[in-house]
């Protein structure tokens, strides 16, 4: 497709479905380097799909070596945001998709860039779900309305540091979580849950317009999209689309 002026490619997997059925669209961004396919094979998210009923979009990232603009200061820094909005659009024209029940993960500078458009485009979405995501080069939040937000980070991840990075440590896995808390006038009580193995995921409910944040702290983990190429044990394909199958685009 062309989008501001620009060839842009995404790979979309549509799963059978009686005629007429809107389904959820995820879009899934991949890492620095990768592409819409190597993100598909990496994250197992087709499968899911066909089993769960929704699209997957995987938009490939544009250069010699791939990579999601993070703010505007980056090739492409408002181009890339241009480039979702638009594909949300050509989805909608060509497929049935519930507009209210869109949704974007992506790993490590695929979950900035989707940390960054969680802001920027909040009105096109009803949740998102950045894994071992980068945050500190991301604008500062300027959503305007409410929205769901899991996040999934290893906290020994050297990649992008669960605390952040000296010496202001921007950025840190914990911030951008409580910035999201307090966006989404969330109540301080949490409900905390073991996953699977050193995985707990904490969530906070009786947010604005219905919405929820909650994380999943994976202890001892380093940089990875958990369950990668199916991988044994806690999967993050599973507990993204277990967070997202129930939430709506908030009005």
């Amino acid at each position: 497709m062309t989008s501001a002026g620009q060839h842009r490619v995404a790979r979309v997997h549509v799963p059978r479905a009686p005629r007429g059925t809107r389904l959820p669209l995820v879009v899934a961004f991949h890492g620095a380097g990768a592409t819409g396919q190597f993100m598909e094979n990496y994250s197992g998210l087709s499968g899911l799909a066909d089993q769960k009923r929704f699209v997957v979009a995987y938009p490939s990232a544009g250069g010699s070596h791939p990579f999601w603009s993070l703010n505007e200061t980056y090739p492409n820094g408002r181009e890339d945001v241009r480039f979702v909005s638009d594909l949300i659009d050509t989805l909608r024209k060509r497929l049935c998709v519930d507009s209210n029940r869109v949704y974007a993960t992506g790993v490590s500078n695929g979950g900035g860039f989707t940390a960054r458009i969680g802001c920027g485009l909040s009105e096109r979405f009803a949740a998102i779900a950045p894994v071992g995501g980068g945050y500190r080069a991301i604008p500062d939040c300027d959503a305007d309305r409410p929205l769901s937000v899991l996040e999934i980070h290893g906290t020994s991840d050297n990649a992008v540091p669960y605390f952040g990075k000296p010496p202001d440590y921007r950025g840190s896995v914990p911030a951008y979580v409580q910035g999201w808390r307090q966006r989404d006038a969330c109540a301080p009580s949490t409900a905390a849950r073991r996953l699977a193995y050193a995985t707990v995921l904490v969530a906070w409910s009786k947010c604005k317009a219905g919405t929820q944040v909650a994380q999943i702290k994976r202890y001892g983990r380093g940089h990875e999209w958990p369950g990668a190429f199916g991988a044994p044990g806690f999967s993050a394909t599973a507990a993204v689309w277990d967070f997202f199958k129930d939430k709506v685009r908030a009005r």
